[in-house]
């Protein structure tokens, strides 16, 4: 337990330590304007898209919420839905008129504690499909757009490096552990959270394996990402908090690849030595 709190620790302190070298970076090579520039496009984009198209998102978010209240149904985990599973009251049941009003009350108050779900899960579902949208077009000219340059602005304060001596004998996660893990994806709140962390962390992956490909092979990539799991995923939530502040959110771009290039950077050996930052 203690090595745990001590690995998470370290991972923190060196998401953060990445992050401020990203800032201190991005002044550099334009990456701060091309990132605003960029982010600002993007979403001027998906408003216009919302705007020329919104029926049809208002749609998508309608069915997306649909399927997602008939699976909490089908679940039993709503409220009421109890009332609403065994059908209209029976005369045996109405013994009185009481009786009889009591039960279409609750069936109303069912109905209508589901159409209210409804309307907060298409709510929700509309914000998150111009979130994710608008997150997803943001990444794909990163490689071209702003990753060179960042390598570069990094590679210019560290000395020579290369891979550690013993990556490339890194064994890969054994497939009964694989098996175990999407085995454990049917536990309801355990498969929430390993789902939320896959999501933190898709942005730094995503970047992570091009930040590396002109000097690691594709097997030392997989090795130093399994090494630097923990400081991934705290990178990706840092960066996801980010996103949060306005005008500072504009940076989000430039901060992933210069962090990323940053992480690997710091966490690769050079020969008898580690790498230090000029």
């Amino acid at each position: 337990m203690t090595q745990t709190l001590q690995t998470w620790l370290l991972a923190w302190r060196e998401a953060f330590t990445c992050i401020g070298l990203g800032v201190r970076d991005a002044r550099h090579a334009g990456l701060w304007w091309r990132s605003a520039l960029w982010c600002m496009a993007v979403v001027a984009l998906w408003l216009g898209l919302y705007g020329c198209f919104g029926r049809f998102f208002v749609e998508l978010s309608a069915m997306l919420a649909l399927v997602s209240v008939t699976g909490l149904l089908g679940l039993g985990v709503m409220d009421g839905v109890g009332t609403l599973a065994n059908g209209p009251a029976t005369l045996s049941q109405m013994g009185n008129i009481a009786g009889g009003l009591g039960s279409a009350a609750k069936a109303l108050l069912s109905i209508g504690q589901i159409a209210l779900a409804l309307l907060a899960l298409a709510t929700l579902f509309y914000v998150m499909v111009f979130i994710v949208g608008a997150i997803g077009t943001a990444r794909l000219p990163l490689r071209w757009l702003l990753l060179e340059r960042a390598k570069a602005v990094a590679a210019r304060r560290y000395a020579p490096w290369q891979p550690p001596a013993g990556l490339e004998l890194s064994s890969p996660r054994p497939v009964w552990r694989r098996l175990l893990l999407l085995l454990s994806l049917l536990i309801p709140v355990w498969a929430m959270c390993v789902l939320v962390s896959y999501l933190l962390a898709w942005n730094v992956r995503m970047i992570y394996g091009a930040a590396a490909e002109d000097v690691l092979g594709a097997e030392q990539q997989a090795a130093l990402r399994r090494a630097q799991r923990p400081a991934i995923a705290a990178l990706g939530l840092l960066l996801c908090l980010l996103m949060l502040i306005p005008v500072f959110n504009l940076l989000v771009p430039a901060l992933l690849c210069s962090s990323v290039c940053h992480l690997q950077r710091r966490g690769w050996r050079t020969t008898g030595s580690a790498t230090n930052v000029e």
